[in-house]
């Protein structure tokens, strides 16, 4: 008969187990090495356009805009847009994507600081009751993200402290599926609070403007004659942006989205990532291609969603050890 001690060293071993037998690591799945992986599901909030309607106010890349001398009112027309700070201090943009998640870039987390993130206002400058300010419980940069020369995999997300309540201001954007492709030349529409001019201020509030999609490729051809490189500049996994007003991104802007609208439906095709300068003509910003990473989203939002239903176990079996090194004779 086995002793109390082993049976305690036994139920030790349970908290260490069950994550790994029922939250695989991102990219991996349980069961033998050769079995194939099940389908990626969608997640509340992730749900593309394709996907079963949810009540108005839920439903993701959908806007409530209250008309105003036939134009949009602005605090409502882009209700995912967030504003990702360090102590009450703007410093990137952002966009919401789920209840609890915040899609941005890679570049705009600086370590280890306490980051807090502003939704449903586009004022900088002051809190409306509209707004809501949740602090940032957990980051996850892509694993492959290098700084280094033109960044690459530029892209991370930000899991929120508590669920955000939808409502006309605030809203989800839809995400691509992993082959959708935007054409060059589709109009769409980049947002932000970055500087207006290269060396102006950095406006309170929300800024507008409407680009042209460029395909990578393209980009990459111009990006090497503008920077004199023999070598590719961007590659796969990017989109570019541009305009023949001199329009653009600016810092500030990093992280922000890159919206189309398709079939009455907004969806974020691209991430705020960099660029030459600002507004100079013919210079393409450059932007993380959303769809060539929405496996990998999907992926570290399942993994964490796991590790939240998993949490109150792991408890009640540290609290089951507890007891029974107690008892234990």
């Amino acid at each position: 008969m086995a002793s109390s001690s082993s049976w305690a060293l036994a139920l030790l071993a349970w908290p260490l187990l069950l994550p790994l037998l029922l939250c695989p690591e991102p990219g991996h799945t349980s069961g033998s090495p050769g079995a194939p992986r099940p389908p990626l599901r969608h997640l509340p909030g992730l749900l593309g356009p394709s996907q079963p309607p949810e009540p108005p106010w839920w439903t993701c890349g959908h806007r409530m805009t209250r008309i105003t001398g036939g134009r949009p009112a602005a605090e409502r027309k882009w209700p995912w847009q967030v504003s990702l700070q360090i102590s009450d201090i703007h410093v990137c943009g952002g966009t919401l994507i789920a209840n609890r998640w915040v899609l941005t870039a890679a570049h705009c987390i600086y370590g280890h600081l306490e980051y807090i993130v502003k939704l449903g206002d586009i004022d900088l400058d002051h809190k409306s009751a509209t707004a809501a300010v949740i602090p940032v419980q957990d980051i996850v940069i892509h694993q492959d993200y290098s700084p280094m020369g033109t960044m690459s995999h530029d892209i991370a997300l930000a899991l929120l402290a508590f669920p955000v309540n939808y409502s006309s201001h605030i809203q989800p954007v839809c995400l691509p599926e992993r082959a959708f492709s935007v054409q060059t030349g589709t109009p769409c529409w980049v947002t932000g609070w970055g500087k207006l001019k290269e060396s102006g201020e950095t406006p309170a509030i929300l800024h507008e403007t409407q680009l042209n999609i460029l395909h990578y490729k393209e980009c990459n051809e111009i990006l090497k004659r503008i920077m004199l490189s023999s070598i590719n500049v961007i590659r796969k996994g990017t989109v570019c942006a541009y305009s023949y007003k001199g329009r653009d991104s600016c810092k500030g802007d990093s992280g922000g989205p890159l919206v189309c609208e398709f079939n009455d439906t907004w969806m974020q095709v691209g991430i705020v990532s960099w660029g030459i300068g600002c507004g100079h003509r013919g210079y393409p910003g450059v932007y993380t291609e959303v769809s060539f990473y929405k496996n990998w989203l999907i992926r570290q939002v399942s993994h964490a969603s796991c590790w939240g239903a998993v949490a109150p176990l792991l408890f009640s079996l540290c609290l089951m050890l507890h007891l029974a090194v107690v008892v234990a004779p």
